[in-house]
């Protein structure tokens, strides 16, 4: 069952009502019990659709972040695969705060270089840059 929602989300991606079609599929997910497993699948709808929005923060991030801390390593993951808007936001989110600070910061460096990525992943990456470097 938690398959077939997370493919009806992925479907659902960039139309009219995609975010609030996507909260009542990501209820459903955690009512089939889902746990941390469903956090990598989440996340690579995201690098499958880089450009679009999927809330602010939205339903998808709350369901990864109640696997906090947990959740990071597999963000890192997405990350060097394949980042998307939404997941160098996450990452920001990530920064503040964290012990591992630093190395999240040298991973928003690496995307803010990166030409196999779309100019806006880039140019979100250097603004999250100047936001934690300078304030």
């Amino acid at each position: 069952m938690i398959d077939k929602l997370l493919r009806e989300i992925e479907e659902m991606v960039g139309s009219d009502d995609f975010i609030y079609s996507m909260e009542e599929k990501i209820e459903l997910i955690k009512d089939e019990g889902a746990g941390i497993e469903t956090v990598t699948p989440l996340l690579q709808i995201m690098e499958r659709h880089p450009l679009d929005d999927f809330g602010m923060p939205g339903a998808m991030v709350h369901s990864i972040e109640t696997f906090y801390p947990y959740y990071e390593p597999y963000l890192i993951e997405s990350l060097k695969r394949r980042p998307a808007l939404h997941t160098v936001w996450m990452l920001n989110r990530c920064i503040n705060g964290s012990p591992e600070k630093n190395e999240y910061l040298s991973l928003m460096k690496e995307i803010a270089k990166r030409m196999d990525v779309e100019t806006e992943i880039r140019e979100s990456a250097k603004d999250f840059l100047d936001f934690q470097i300078n304030g």
